[in-house]
Formats: structure tokens, sequence, C-alpha cells
């Protein structure tokens, strides 16, 4: 069980840093990154269950 939840938060994080590193600061607005932080708070909250 944990492991599937680490795989799931390592494939969350990859697809994360995949986003963030394609984005066009020039057109980024605060609804994106509302949504980021919005992942990442999933993310750390995912790694708090497993823990």
């Amino acid at each position: 069980m944990a492991n599937e939840s680490l795989n799931e938060i390592k494939e969350k994080l990859s697809d994360f840093i995949e986003t963030i590193d394609s984005v066009n600061p020039e057109t980024t607005d605060m609804a994106d990154i509302d949504e980021w932080l919005e992942i990442l708070n999933q993310l750390e909250a995912k790694v708090k269950s497993i823990k």
C-alpha cells in the first residue's frame, strides 16, 4: 500500500515538474499559480498520510 502511494506521489511530482518547466512566465496568471499551489498541498497531504 505505502509503496503504491509512494509511486503515485512520484508520478504526480514528475508531472508537476514537467508542467512548471514548460511554463511561459509571460502568460502565467494567478489562477495557474493557485492551481500549482493546490497540487503541492495535495502532494504534501499524501506524503504525510503515508508517514
